[in-house]
């Protein structure tokens, strides 16, 4: 059974499993302005997944598997998760850049899409403006307005 995907606050523990999966970590920081959600078993953080939400807009981070626990489907949940947390934040839209995992995401609904025409709040993030190389590819996916809230 899958653990419940929860915020982590713990920077060592995010930190340490995105180093193993070598995935840049010059700018996390977990707070109101990037939030980091994980899968937890009795060792440790085997999951993690961050979103940074700018209005109808959000970039989606820092994916990443424990190497033991690939091919369970845990990315897809995380995945999943951030995607529906940005979309209860109002964002409409959701980045992300990748080096190595282009078409894992293209499989999930993601299009590639020109750094060029990326909104000016997803190039304006450390991600976007310098932290990942230039080799990396903007993907995008529409996720929809937010559900109305039917108990008003």
């Amino acid at each position: 059974m899958t653990p419940p995907i929860a915020p982590i606050d713990e920077l060592d523990d995010i930190l340490a499993l995105l180093r193993a999966c070598d995935l840049p970590v010059a700018d996390i920081a977990p707070g109101p302005a990037q939030q980091f959600f994980g899968l937890r078993d009795g060792l440790g953080l085997i999951g993690v997944v961050g979103l940074e939400t700018m209005g109808a807009v959000g970039l989606l981070r820092s994916v990443a598997v424990a190497p033991a626990y690939r091919s369970q489907g845990l990315a897809a949940q995380l995945v999943a998760f951030g995607e529906a947390r940005a979309r209860a934040q109002g964002a409409e839209q959701l980045f992300l850049l990748t080096t190595s995992a282009a078409d894992y995401f293209i499989r999930l609904g993601y299009r590639p899409m020109e750094k060029s025409k990326a909104p000016p709040a997803v190039q304006a993030t450390a991600q976007f403006a310098g932290l990942c190389p230039a080799s990396s590819v903007l993907l995008c996916k529409a996720l929809g307005r937010p559900a109305a809230d039917s108990s008003k």
